[in-house]
């Protein structure tokens, strides 16, 4: 729940902060070098060409400058030790709160050279960078927003490393790598948290530096936490105005006696010197930049008497604490100047990816609204014509029945479409045509979210005289019950004096020739002709990256991790719980080689599709093609065509809730995504029942299990070992025996989930579920969606 929390806080600061701090990323990094672009743009004003005479003395340039600007008192005075530098001069304003005229002078012969090109470029850039550069100025609302935007920096910063923290926190390339080979959404997010966490010292940098600018309180904090006492507003330890005790005289402006002396106390080396002149008095501030100063505030400090040339104060940056350095350094250290110029280089380049996700972040928002749009505009498909005399019930356990109902319902515009678990007498009565869609699971039985209703409902010949209906049968002729829960449906409505409009369709997988015999007749009913493709999606080329053995000895088949990334660019989009058809390369002897389905074991944030995959034998000694394929034949790098397709019957509920997820061998797959997906969302509490053949050689993904008991995505993990002698159990052994707590967890509100073999395990593990929880309350569990299956 905190990490949805975090999560929801994260993209609603994000789309309302986030063009802001787009903003004022773009204008830190232009401010990052201001003094050199300005240098590089104004020759002849800031940089000086040498021409062989020496500078003047600071007491006859300034007095040159007065002469040139009578009336104008000089408030700043900056002598540069470089003979090819300008010196800076700056007079005070002529009005309270706004800021005096800054010029350059030559320091040869005292004449003023006017502004440097950009000055007030750069100045509109620092007024948008502290406070949007909005009417108001400092004083208003502005920077309330600018310090908000930077509460939201460092709110980003945080929340973005505890959000993206993977899954093995101390795997370097977990944290830091950018894989440049995803597409679309994926490398959105790849961007986003990646390159946020190159740069999230730095941002945490920036804004708890930024803040000291935007409140008065937060200042005055650092200063205490910083230097054990707060500010007084910059004068603290300076004489009064009026300089020497009980001294009133105007302002002194010459240096002719304070300049000899600061050249005795620093011994004549600096690499610049700011003289803060006196309104009244006679006191004069020096602030001397050390040689080779990484940065501006790294000076020594005296307090001089003007007119009598000695020294009243003397602080020097050798003698400063720590915490008085940084805090008389603010902005160096906000624009990273304290650390030199690397430092500097690192905020320009972190401050420009900043407007990066922004953009990254509204691209991700956009990509969640287009697929919840498109989440609501299927499942309200048929509902514009809930009144209509016609309906579409489903009956699906993977999606397929369900796919196919919504685009009959859709095609013939105004159909009602219902779950056949809910189809009532009611409804039937109100309808003059009905048409069924409905699949058949394992060995003809009907899916689980219909079982009670086959069990109880079709048990009668429902009062159906009045009705015309057809049926789409979907199923697998590789059981010998080829579509039987849809015959049974059949023979259900005409037993209740029903009337065909057409004979049961039979469709086995993705039989374009049946699909395209249903659209025919839907056609003659009325349905439109454009109504797309029945058979679902093409197929896309996705390349094969990694490939990886679970279990090296095992007794049983070898079992690989497997994953695949799309090659031809393009993001792809899908659910914990959902299924991929894949179509293997190579030639095989006979009728065409069909697709293959695999439970996906990976989630959408993974970037790839991964599978969990056991390599089958077949009686002639040779792999299976679909597995031989993905874990033997298929080389790094190749491609093979997959499609996928969502498995609603395998979907969690949307509202948090507890989950007991049970499955043998390669259904950990299926399990795994809800796994991943839960410890994505940073939701905990949930409990695996797994069984294997050998605790030596078959604990497959030991280490992920063990790091969701960790962090607290598993409460609970039982494991059987059907192999060993100290075990001897199965799956459905573990629970029957946990039973009591199984019923405890559904009435907390748990949903069960079953992924792994027909044979065997699945139905075992039901009939324990049975027993356990009683036969209509897992019924009714299934037509909750609160009991999911996914077995092959």
């Amino acid at each position: 729940m905190a990490r949805r929390v975090l999560f929801q806080i994260h993209w609603f600061l994000g789309i309302t902060a986030g063009l802001v701090l787009a903003v004022m990323g773009i204008t830190g990094a232009t401010l990052s070098f201001e003094n050199e672009i300005m240098r590089a743009l104004s020759p002849g004003v800031v940089r000086l060409a040498p021409d062989g005479r020496a500078a003047l003395s600071p007491q006859e340039v300034l007095a040159r400058v007065q002469a040139q600007r009578p009336g104008e008192r000089v408030e700043r005075f900056t002598v540069a030790a470089d003979a090819g530098s300008a010196w800076e001069v700056r007079f005070a304003a002529h009005e309270k709160g706004k800021r005096g005229e800054r010029t350059r002078v030559d320091p040869r012969d005292g004449r003023l050279l006017g502004k440097a090109s950009g000055e007030g470029f750069f100045q509109t850039v620092e007024n948008i960078h502290r406070w949007l550069a909005l009417p108001e100025g400092p004083r208003g609302i502005d920077r309330q927003i600018t310090g908000f935007a930077a509460i939201s920096l460092l709110f980003f910063a945080l929340s973005g490393l505890y959000l993206r923290w993977p899954r093995r926190a101390l795997d370097w390339r977990a944290w830091l790598v950018l894989d440049w080979r995803k597409s679309g959404r994926n490398l959105y997010r790849a961007l986003h948290v990646v390159i946020g966490t190159w740069v999230a010292l730095a941002y945490l940098l920036s804004a708890l530096t930024g803040l000291w600018w935007s409140y008065e309180w937060y200042r005055e904090g650092a200063q205490y936490v910083l230097t054990g006492k707060v500010s007084d507003g910059g004068h603290e330890g300076r004489r009064p105005a009026g300089g020497i005790e009980g001294e009133t005289a105007p302002a002194a402006t010459s240096l002719a006696r304070a300049w000899p002396t600061l050249m005795t106390a620093t011994g004549g080396r600096f690499d610049a010197v700011q003289v803060t002149m006196p309104e009244t008095g006679s006191e004069g501030r020096f602030r001397v930049l050390l040689p080779c100063a990484r940065h501006d505030r790294m000076t020594d400090d005296y307090s001089i008497d003007l007119a009598a040339g000695h020294v009243l104060k003397a602080e020097r940056y050798a003698d400063k604490p720590l915490g008085t350095v940084v805090a008389t350094s603010m902005y160096e250290v906000h624009r990273g100047a304290i650390f030199g110029l690397p430092g500097r280089i690192v905020i320009l380049i972190t401050s420009l990816t900043m407007p990066l996700f922004t953009v990254t972040g509204l691209l991700l928002y956009f990509a969640r609204r287009r697929r919840k749009r498109a989440a609501q505009a299927e499942g309200t498909a048929g509902l514009a014509g809930a009144n209509g005399t016609t309906l579409v019930a489903y009956a699906s356990q993977t999606g397929g029945a369900e796919r196919l109902a919504r685009q009959t319902a859709a095609a013939l515009g105004g159909a009602r479409l219902v779950p056949l678990a809910s189809l009532d007498e009611g409804q039937l009565a109100g309808a003059e045509r009905a048409l069924f869609v409905v699949s058949t699971y394992g060995e003809g039985e009907p899916p689980d979210t219909v079982r009670r209703f086959a069990r109880q409902t079709m048990a009668v010949p429902p009062s159906a005289a009045h009705l015309d209906y057809a049926v789409l049968a979907l199923g697998d002729r590789e059981y010998a019950e080829f579509c039987a829960f849809g015959h049974k449906v059949d023979g259900w409505l005409r037993s209740g004096g029903a009337t065909p409009l057409f004979e049961t369709i039979e469709v086995d997988g993705e039989d374009p020739a049946a699909h395209g015999r249903w659209q025919h007749n839907l056609a003659l009913l009325g349905a439109r002709e454009d109504a797309g493709a029945w058979a679902g999606e093409t197929a896309r080329p996705w390349r094969l990256v990694e490939r990886e053995l679970l279990n090296a000895g095992s007794a049983g088949g070898p079992v690989y991790r497997v994953a695949l990334e799309p090659a031809d660019g393009n993001a792809a989009e899908w659910r914990a719980g959902d299924i991929a058809e894949v179509l293997p390369g190579g030639a095989v002897e006979g009728a065409p080689v069909s697709h293959r389905e695999y439970s996906i074991a990976s989630i959408p944030a993974d970037g790839r599709i991964e599978f969990i995959v056991r390599q089958v034998t077949r009686s002639d000694g040779m792999l299976g093609h679909g597995s031989g394929w993905l874990t033997v034949h298929a080389g790094i790098g190749s491609t093979t065509a997959m499609r996928l397709r969502s498995n609603s019957g395998f979907h969690t509920p949307q509202e948090p809730r507890p989950l007991i997820l049970i499955g043998n061998g390669t259904g950990i797959a299926g399990l795994r995504s809800h796994l991943r997906q839960a410890a994505c969302n940073g939701q905990g509490g949930h409990w695996l029942l797994f069984g294997e053949r050998s605790r030596a050689h078959d604990t497959l993904l030991a280490d992920e299990l063990e790091d969701w008991l960790a962090d607290g995505t598993l409460t609970r993990l039982d494991r059987a070992w059907s192999r060993d002698a100290d075990c001897g159990r199965y799956v459905q052994d573990l629970v029957a025996d946990a039973a009591p707590d199984i019923a405890e967890w559904a009435d907390r509100g748990a949903a069960i989930l079953v992924c792994g073999s027909l044979q065997g395990m699945a139905p075992a593990v039901d009939a324990a579920l049975r027993m356990a929880l009683g036969e209509d309350r897992l019924d009714a569990m299934a037509e909750a969606g609160l009991y999911l299956r996914d077995i092959y």
